[in-house]
């Protein structure tokens, strides 16, 4: 009984998203660039940088995230309120990381 219980619950405990701080996908940005993985962070957007670029930042470092304008929520973003997003790595020999939001923002 506890064996088919442990095998039907598994996949729901592989299933949830493993939240990253900026510094960890910075330091792992060609593997999560290669698996084509959607990643999650917790952090800030604290400037904006032009039409669809932000700056995010966690207490491990900042990075510039691409916001397409179909993803940003209702209300203006704040430096202030901690948001969720989920992201794909953008990397580049010689260039630097950067990320594209590819879910509504939380």
């Amino acid at each position: 009984m506890k064996s088919w219980l442990l095998g039907l619950l598994l996949p729901f405990a592989l299933v949830q998203d493993k939240t990253y701080t900026v510094g960890e996908v910075m330091r792992n940005a060609r593997r999560l660039h290669n698996d084509s993985t959607t990643v999650q962070l917790i952090g800030y957007f604290t400037k904006k940088l032009n039409n669809n670029n932000y700056v995010f930042e966690d207490r491990t470092a900042e990075i510039h995230v691409n916001v397409p304008p179909k993803f940003l929520p209702e209300r203006p973003l704040s430096d202030r309120e901690a948001v969720t997003i989920k992201v794909w790595v953008e990397y580049e020999m010689d260039k630097p990381i950067t990320l594209t939001v590819n879910q509504p923002i939380n």
